[in-house]
């Protein structure tokens, strides 16, 4: 009986010590009386619509500790244009300047939510145009590739791809390409996005066994070519995503 209120007990200053994370996760935001007027939301309002939403696509509640609040914390930064992302830990200044120009490179490993962190955040920005894009799965631009039967179809896919903001989920665990003869169908969209000078969020697991981010880069460019590997660090900010994976 002591042992199960012993562990009530633990459970609700846990709770609480989270709970006074949470508060100094929004407190952080709230640097000043006017926010970004460009986004259409204060701060403390985009944690509340992502927590809301969260719930509402998932029901369930957004769980989060130490790691993943850090793992947050960089995403809202960046998308709130505040200063402390340039701080954050998991942000990797040394191989890539780190920009608000530049999009977003996520690598990590399996089942730290980053595929339903972006669902989250497209379903929020909807209806706010300077945040609002179209959520991908790198396997589903290859189907969407591989459906084109004539030059109308290609010409619809490629405007597609050229969309202001888009993300591209899980890059590397695609197949290659099949439409009339074989073809890596992520570079491809990278360097035309390259080449129009648009902003793209983009998602990878590691590659190697020992979770190294640089080696992971180093992979990404064994299949993709040297030529884009060189655009990831002019195109990306690269961040890594750490913590123990939630489907274990």
């Amino acid at each position: 009986m002591r042992t199960n209120k012993t562990s009530q007990i633990g459970d609700f200053l846990q709770q609480q010590n989270y709970l006074n994370k949470e508060f100094d996760f929004q407190a952080g935001f709230r640097q000043t009386e006017h926010d970004n007027p460009l986004s259409g939301f204060t701060k403390s309002e985009l944690w509340n619509m992502f927590k809301n939403t969260f719930y509402s696509m998932y029901g369930k509640s957004l769980q989060y500790d130490d790691t993943i609040i850090e793992n947050l914390k960089i995403l809202f930064f960046y998308f709130l244009r505040d200063n402390k992302f340039f701080e954050c830990e998991n942000l990797f200044s040394d191989s890539s300047k780190p920009s608000f120009k530049k999009g977003l490179l996520i690598v990590g490993g399996f089942g730290l939510g980053k595929t339903d962190y972006f669902k989250v955040f497209e379903s929020v920005f909807r209806h706010h145009p300077v945040f609002k894009f179209k959520f991908y799965s790198s396997m589903e631009l290859v189907r969407n590739f591989e459906k084109c039967v004539n030059q109308n179809d290609k010409l619809e896919f490629y405007k597609c791809v050229k969309r202001k903001l888009i993300f591209i989920d899980d890059v590397n665990s695609e197949r290659e390409g099949s439409n009339y003869g074989k073809v890596e169908v992520i570079p491809e969209i990278l360097s035309i996005r390259y080449d129009n000078k648009l902003k793209t969020y983009m998602t990878a697991n590691y590659t190697n066994a020992e979770n190294c981010v640089n080696q992971t880069l180093i992979d990404l460019g064994k299949r993709y070519g040297s030529r884009i590997y060189d655009r990831f660090f002019e195109m990306f900010n690269i961040i890594e995503f750490k913590g123990k994976s939630f489907r274990i």
